[in-house]
């Protein structure tokens, strides 16, 4: 008897570590190697404080020469959601004590909706990213707030891909990891886009495990799962992210029941199997809606506003660019061109590498084989292709508002509604993988080989229209290696059609991870401008002299107002503060200017406050410190602009920085 070799013999345990159960669902210890590891990953990163904030976007504005903090790449300002708004309202929050309502504008303002902000309230257990802020410092909390939404979506993403190819462990941790890293996730990186697709498929493998497994009582071991993520997505309350994610579930569902059903499962077999992620489901919206009820005011000054208010999107809103921007995988550098080529800004033309939807192809040979050997279709391969047919058709074909409604989709827009394309796309891929390693025959050279060349070719459309109407200087600047995308992913698509799974995940994942590369800065900790010498200072004069705050100037002065936590008529507003816009504007003549969503800012000019919109998310109010206004509620000025006004006294200045600050008192005339 010949002895096996070493890798023999390492082959074979493999194969008996990832043998799945008898109903083919994946062993405790294949579902849980994958996060472990994460997890231990997770540990250094946040103990090190690494994270990608582009916080660091302020710091030529505080001091001179390069941040030693900033390791590699360069902040992003087109994120400025992240570093100017997020970053900076949640250090004022740790400044203030984590209160329910931030006490920074007159009047206070929620500090759950909508930015989501760290606070000591029972929600924040449910707010999972945000729950470093209590125990943590800044620097660290940054880090985790980073790390554990895009750890969670690569661990649940490897829990959902393992329950349809249980066999193979090492493609689903390399599809996972090259899911997190689509460009849309990257240039995003919010809370509001990793929650609801970890929500996603939380529930697709919740179904999964209820409606195929052996024991009755798995499904309730995902139940509390599935209502944790429940919650933790509805809380995040952006329907234009939500509404798409569910409707990919809604079809993967449906899809999956009819499928069951057919090979003999009866229906009522197949709900009360599915009643453990149901009831899951009602739950977490019962807790939710509890808890939006508690912030009705909040949610109805939310809703009443002029901007964004109550958006509704019509059917074909997006026409031919938006489908360009959805298919232009290979294009991803374009993005870190300020903006790019695509148009619009870097979030919002983000995208992912659509392996399962170029695949379509082959799931209809899938379907075809299937029915002349008049077998069970594939239902739910059919499920997510209708998704996919829907949402082309919402961003191409106008004229069907009425069905879009029902579905809800007005609700979002082409861009945002990509979520929904990325997540059908990623779950199709599964299926399609699956499928052509159960079959006794895989798909031609041919099928295989024209999927592969329709993408490419729907990649050389692109390039050929950039050059038409920009011209071949910004395309091979802004994506030089646009064409070795192409090619490499066109190969990803090959492989998986083929049968040869592992070369397919390995060339997705190397080109996920060349588009994610210098899309975030490499980042210690968090740029605190409580460190900085004019925040100390303001710090001190509101300990000691108290009154109300107004920054007039750079973006760099709302933020050191923010941070240091005293109360201003600077920020970025969530639902406006009624007590702080009856001081500024009395007589409600400007109300349709600020009554939105939008960064406050200041400028000097004389007279009561004029209010204007720059943009639908600015507003922008004139300032005179000898106003009725600033005579009866402002006592202190922070600006990097000269001011003139004789009713201001300089207090102090802050030199040899990038930007000179002074701080004035306001004094009678």
């Amino acid at each position: 008897m010949t002895t096996p070799s070493r890798p023999g013999r390492l082959l074979e345990r493999y194969r008996r570590f990832v043998q799945p159960r008898e109903d083919d669902l994946p062993r405790v210890r294949v579902l849980l190697a994958f996060p472990a590891l994460l997890l231990l990953l997770g540990v250094v990163l946040v103990g090190i404080g690494l994270n990608g904030s582009s916080s660091g976007a302020l710091w030529n504005e505080v001091s001179a020469g390069q941040d030693p903090d900033l390791l590699a790449g360069h902040p992003q300002q087109i994120r400025s959601d992240e570093w100017n708004v997020g970053t900076v309202w949640t250090i004022a929050q740790v400044q203030q004590g984590l209160p329910e309502r931030t006490q920074t504008f007159p009047g206070g303002m929620d500090a759950a909706l909508p930015y989501d902000l760290p606070r000591l309230d029972w929600s924040i257990a449910f707010r999972p990213h945000q729950i470093g802020y209590l125990f943590l410092d800044v620097d660290h909390a940054t880090a985790w707030r980073w790390w554990s939404m895009g750890l969670t979506l690569m661990a649940v993403a490897n829990a959902f891909l393992l329950t349809v190819i249980p066999r193979r462990p090492v493609v689903a941790a390399a599809l996972s990891i090259g899911f997190f890293c689509s460009p849309f996730f990257q240039w995003w990186y919010q809370s509001t886009t990793f929650w609801p697709v970890v929500w996603g498929l939380t529930v697709m493998a919740a179904l999964n495990w209820s409606l195929r497994s052996r024991r009755r009582w798995s499904g309730w071991v995902w139940a509390p799962l599935v209502a944790y993520a429940t919650i933790v997505m509805a809380m995040g309350i952006y329907a234009p992210f939500i509404i798409p994610i569910a409707i990919v579930v809604l079809g993967y569902g449906v899809g999956l029941v009819v499928e069951r059903m057919r090979r003999g499962q009866s229906i009522g077999d197949v709900l009360l199997r599915a009643l453990p992620t149901l009831v899951a489901g009602v739950l977490g919206a019962g807790v939710t809606g509890a808890w939006l009820l508690s912030k009705a005011d909040t949610v109805a000054g939310f809703l009443s506003t002029v901007y964004p208010g109550a958006r509704l999107t019509g059917t074909g809103a997006g026409g031919s660019l938006s489908a360009a921007r959805t298919i232009s995988s290979s294009f991803a550098d374009s993005l870190k061109d300020a903006g790019g080529f695509l148009g619009i800004n870097s979030s919002e033309a983000s995208t992912f590498l659509l392996t399962g939807a170029f695949l379509l192809p082959v799931a209809v040979w899938a379907v075809a084989r299937e029915r002349r050997a008049n077998r069970t279709l594939p239902w739910v391969i059919i499920g997510l292709a209708v998704v996919l047919v829907v949402f082309v058709a919402y961003t191409l074909v106008p004229g069907w508002d009425a069905a879009a409604r029902l579905l809800l989709l007005d609700r979002t827009t082409p861009e945002r509604a990509r979520i929904g394309v990325g997540l059908a796309s990623f779950a199709l891929l599964a299926l399609v993988v699956r499928y052509v390693d159960d079959s006794s025959t895989k798909p031609s050279r041919w099928l295989a080989g024209g999927s592969a060349a329709f993408f490419l070719l729907s990649q050389v459309a692109v390039a050929c229209a950039v050059l038409v109407v920009i011209g071949p200087t910004k395309l091979w600047g802004a994506a030089p290696l646009w064409w070795l995308y192409a090619v490499v992913s066109a190969a990803a698509l090959y492989f998986f059609a083929r049968r040869h799974a592992a070369a397919g995940a390995a060339a997705f994942l190397v080109v996920s991870l060349a588009s994610a590369i210098g899309v975030n800065p490499v980042y210690v900790g968090v740029l605190d401008l409580r460190e900085t010498p004019a925040s100390k200072a303001v710090v001190q004069i509101d300990e000691t002299e108290g009154g109300t705050w107004v920054g007039v100037g750079d973006l760099v002065v709302p933020a050191t107002l923010l941070e240091s936590g005293v109360e201003a008529y600077n920020g970025t507003q969530g639902s406006p503060s009624e007590e702080m816009w009856e001081q500024i504007d009395p007589t409600g003549q400007f109300e349709y200017q600020w009554n939105r969503i939008g960064g406050v800012r200041w400028s000097e000019a004389p007279g009561e406050p004029v209010v204007s919109n720059p943009a639908p998310d600015q507003i922008a109010v004139t300032f005179d410190a000898c106003s009725a206004f600033a005579q009866e509620n402002v006592a202190h000025v922070l600006s990097s602009d000269p001011m003139t006004s004789p009713c201001l006294d300089e207090v102090e200045r802050f030199d040899g920085s990038g930007t000179t600050l002074a701080i004035y008192s306001v004094i009678a005339p």
